[in-house]
């Protein structure tokens, strides 16, 4: 079940969205951090530049769909795939999983 209408088919409702490539620019990042209901393959594709070149740290929630655990990582480390992953939980419960990917050589 969906719960956030502007990131499910169907959902009616329209949001304007601008990637972080676009929003940042030049100006880079050192730290980004993601917890949007299930659109972080999206977001981290609207980041794609800023992390190839920066190589931000970065801490993504992997917890809102199944397939995240491993898709997200993969995404990271086909931007750069010099950074360390972490994983880390959060709570008893099945969710509050956040993957860390920090910048190594």
């Amino acid at each position: 079940h969906c719960f956030v209408p502007y990131l499910c088919k169907g959902g009616g409702v329209m949001v304007p969205m601008i990637t972080l490539d676009e929003v940042l620019g030049e100006e880079g990042a050192t730290f980004i951090k993601m917890d949007i209901e299930g659109g972080e393959k999206e977001a981290l594709a609207g980041a794609k530049q800023l992390i190839k070149k920066y190589r931000p740290k970065l801490a993504i929630s992997i917890y809102h769909k199944p397939e995240d655990i491993l898709e997200v990582p993969e995404i990271i480390l086909s931007y750069h795939p010099g950074y360390q992953l972490y994983m880390r939980h959060y709570s008893l419960a099945a969710f509050d999983t956040v993957l860390y990917a920090v910048p190594g050589s």
